[in-house]
């Protein structure tokens, strides 16, 4: 069986290279779910949002609706 290698990346991330994707991110899920407080998971979610939006990345977004 081969053994998987792990090696750091030759260059760091650019925003032609990656894309955020937010799966599912609304109330309706995360009251469901319940693994996290929803203020937190909203407060994670708009942070990390930010910052790929001001790093000039693409973002996408999915709901359940």
């Amino acid at each position: 069986m081969p053994t998987a290698i792990t090696a750091a990346g030759k260059q760091l991330l650019t925003p032609q290279d990656h894309t955020l994707i937010l799966v599912d991110h609304q109330s309706q899920m995360a009251f469901a779910v319940r693994s996290i407080d929803v203020a937190t998971l909203r407060t994670n979610v708009a942070l990390v949002s930010k910052a790929a939006g001001r790093f000039g990345g693409h973002t996408v977004v999915t709901t359940v609706a």
